[in-house]
């Protein structure tokens, strides 16, 4: 995404353009005659953000160096024309693309806990039924047999046992597991939001969010 900055020729504010959007900020007057109406642009994406002077004719200044094109961040000090103009980076983010490569960490993060969850509970199914397997093999030594050997009664001592075991557990998880997943649901809520507007971005992938380029609440276009 490409931001073109210059000076509003009918009312001497600082204009800023991108795509089919245009926003002007500040003051009538507030921009110096030095600044032009094309005066630079700030490219924006993945591998960072380039200012480029485009008139011969005007100056533009990164941290009080004139520069005809150079990679810049968040921090530098932006100066336009020979006024030294300071270029408001609370005006840029208004209009420049909102990051949200953090997001593809988060959303990693919740897709493994939940799985995790998931993965534990079929586990958990699993071993539970061992319970009826041993049940069914102490019944079915006594019928091979017809009594009631030892091992039949250290089977079903052992079935009883694991039975108990596991409704211990699930007792305990009655509560905690759905504690834990609410919690890891209020987070990935509280994180997994647009970085421009604060909107929840809903419980689609990473990769689908980057697909659509832009914020489905604000229309900000993402970098990805």
């Amino acid at each position: 995404m490409e931001i073109i900055i210059g000076r509003d020729t009918e009312t001497s504010r600082l204009r800023l353009v991108a795509d089919d959007q245009q926003l002007l900020f500040g003051e009538t007057g507030s921009v110096p005659a030095s600044v032009n109406s094309r005066h630079c642009s700030m490219s924006f994406s993945a591998k960072g953000i380039s200012l480029k002077n485009l008139d011969i004719n005007s100056y533009t200044y990164v941290n009080g160096q004139a520069v005809e094109q150079k990679e810049i961040c968040l921090d530098d000090r932006i100066e336009l024309g020979t006024d030294h103009y300071l270029l408001d980076w609370d005006a840029i983010k208004q209009i420049a693309p909102a990051d949200i490569r953090h997001l593809k960490q988060i959303w990693e993060e919740y897709d493994t806990h939940r799985m995790d969850q998931q993965i534990a509970d079929r586990r958990f199914n699993s071993l539970r039924s061992a319970t009826g397997i041993i049940t069914m093999a102490a019944i079915a030594l006594s019928i091979t047999t017809g009594r009631q050997s030892v091992w039949f009664i250290v089977l079903y001592v052992v079935a009883i046992l694991i039975s108990l075991a596991f409704t211990v557990k699930a007792w305990k998880d009655a509560s905690a597991v759905p504690q834990k997943a609410q919690q890891l649901s209020r987070q990935f809520q509280h994180d997994y939001v647009c970085p421009s507007c604060g909107h929840f971005l809903g419980s689609q992938p990473y990769e689908l969010l980057a697909q659509n380029d832009h914020c489905p609440y604000c229309k900000k276009h993402f970098i990805h």
